[in-house]
């Protein structure tokens, strides 16, 4: 899970070095839109999801190792699951909106300096999108899964210390930190 989380993260960071300082803006604002986007209409979605997601269930109970104090299981499941529904689809439109800015990538508004700013913005944007994958894995009660991120020190790191992200994931999820 770590080596995959560092490909993710260098990737990130050569994308938003060839974007550029002016359209990894646009992407990272477009990331941070969408998470706020989902984060204020979650709760409508998952309280519907039930109906059409099954949560996945084992033959035992599997307590979840990343977060041993969440409340309830099967909703902070589905609240993840609504959020994390409501995220790529934001993230989608929002991306789709923003192509149309593509050719700002043309313009050198800093030179190199510009550069390596949309590199250092492209690295925020992965981590904030690897948050919500991270977290979404995290809900899901298969025990791969939870061992493959618990075994990640990186992985339980972003999902712990990434900046606002993770308190207000653990505030939604009802996790006692």
């Amino acid at each position: 899970m770590t080596l995959i989380i560092l490909i993710l993260l260098i990737i990130g960071m050569i994308v938003g070095y060839r974007r550029g300082f002016v359209l990894q803006f646009f992407h990272l604002v477009g990331t941070i839109a969408a998470v706020i986007i989902a984060a204020l209409n979650f709760e409508h979605l998952a309280s519907r999801l039930d109906l059409i997601l099954p949560y996945p269930s084992t033959t035992e109970t599997l307590a979840n190792p990343i977060f041993p104090d969440i409340v309830n299981a099967e909703y902070a499941y589905y609240d993840m699951s609504a959020f994390f529904v409501i995220f790529i689809v934001t993230k989608i439109v929002i991306q789709l909106i923003v192509s149309a800015f593509d050719y700002f990538q043309q313009i050198p508004v800093f030179g190199i300096v510009g550069e390596i700013i949309g590199a250092i913005l492209g690295l925020f944007e992965i981590i904030y999108v690897l948050v919500v994958i991270l977290f979404m894995l995290s809900m899901v009660p298969l025990e791969f899964i939870q061992t493959s991120i618990q075994d990640s020190g990186l992985a339980k790191f972003i999902l712990e210390h990434t900046f606002i992200l993770s308190d207000r994931f653990m505030e939604w999820l009802q996790i006692e930190s």
